[in-house]
Parts: structure tokens; sequence; C-alpha cells
């Protein structure tokens, strides 16, 4: 079943990329017209500026939709994939644990994690220069918001130094003050160790 509308889709992509051969697959059922712009990571072409201006994690594929009228609902999606694409995964304990394992060393692990909070950070405190207002995403708590806290919160816990990141930090400490973070913050669980419980 072709789609038949007045959006176009353009890809950015690599020809050995997995996530742009899902994206490839997925278009092509729908019968979706895919205009290309081929980036050879061989080349190192996703670290140059013009690439990084598309998308600060420096990744592909990066799919931009024009249509009018969703731009913000894309520009969440964006920020909630660095969060939940580029930082959670990587960082998540079971990995941690396994890069330890690895290399024997608990500084190597911290190492590896904060590196990665720091990347995907810097990444976010970009989008946050271009789309953000009072949260992520304009003046309106989004997806992108309750993601970005428990991230922020974890990077920290790890002792990133994210004292260059003046957006990152200003929006961390903007959601801490609304309740719903508040109540959500891992530290007041029912299941925290006391020690670790907020004071």
């Amino acid at each position: 079943m072709a789609i038949n509308n007045s959006k176009t889709y353009h890809l950015y992509s690599y020809f050995r990329s997995t996530c742009t051969n899902r994206v490839v697959i997925a278009m092509h059922l729908k019968g979706i017209t895919i205009e290309h712009t081929y980036i050879d990571l061989g080349k190192a072409e996703h670290e140059s500026p013009e690439f990084q201006a598309l998308n600060p994690s420096k990744s592909v594929p990066i799919l931009i939709i024009k249509e009018d009228g969703n731009e913000t609902r894309a520009r969440v999606r964006e920020m909630v994939n660095i969060i939940t694409n580029d930082i959670q995964p990587i960082t998540n304990g079971r990995i941690a644990k396994r890069v330890r394992a690895i290399r024997g060393e608990a500084k190597v692990q911290i190492t590896f994690v904060t590196e990665i909070f720091l990347a995907g950070l810097t990444a976010y405190e970009e989008l946050l220069a271009k789309y953000g207002g009072q949260f992520s995403v304009g003046d309106v708590v989004t997806m992108a918001d309750v993601c970005f806290a428990p991230a922020v919160e974890m990077a920290l816990a790890y002792g990133t130094n994210l004292d260059g990141l003046t957006r990152v930090m200003g929006l961390f400490k903007k959601l801490g003050e609304l309740p719903a973070f508040q109540k959500g913050n891992w530290k007041v669980q029912g299941d925290t160790p006391e020690a670790m419980r907020a004071s």
C-alpha cells in the first residue's frame, strides 16, 4: 500500500548501517519515495560540522520528514531518542558491568559510562539551543523531559562533569522543581536503600 501525501522523506544513510536498513525496508513496504544523501562513515563524513548540525549525535540514519504542522512532535522524538537510544542502553548497569568484567577495573567502567553520558548530553545541549523554551521543546513538559531528567540524575550519580552544559543543568534544575519529577526521582522510591535516599 503506497502512502499518497505531500510529505517528502529525505534519508541520510550509510549502506552497511543496520539501522538504515530497517528504515529503508519499512519505507519500501509502505511505498514511500525516499530522497537519499549517502554518508560515508569510513571517511568520517558523520563527523563533519554540516552533518553534526543535522544530528548532534553524529549517527545514521537521519530521516527528515518535511511536513507542515508536526515539527514539535518530531523535535520531541529527536530529543527522546538521544536519551533512550544514544545514552540509556549503553549506560545501562548490565552494559557497564560487562565493560568492567572485560577490563577488570571499576575506573574503566566509570570512564566509559561518563563519556557516553557527556557525549549524549552535549548533543542534547545543542538541541536545547535550537528547540528549548522553558522545557526541552518549547514551554510545555513533554516526553523528552520525562526521559531527560532521570538520565541527568544518573549521569551526576556517576560523577559526570556537566558544568559546561548550562542549558542541560538549567533544565534539570527547573524540572526538579516540578512535583511529578520530585515524586518520580529514584532517591524517593519505596525500595530506595536508606543510605541512598534523598534527605
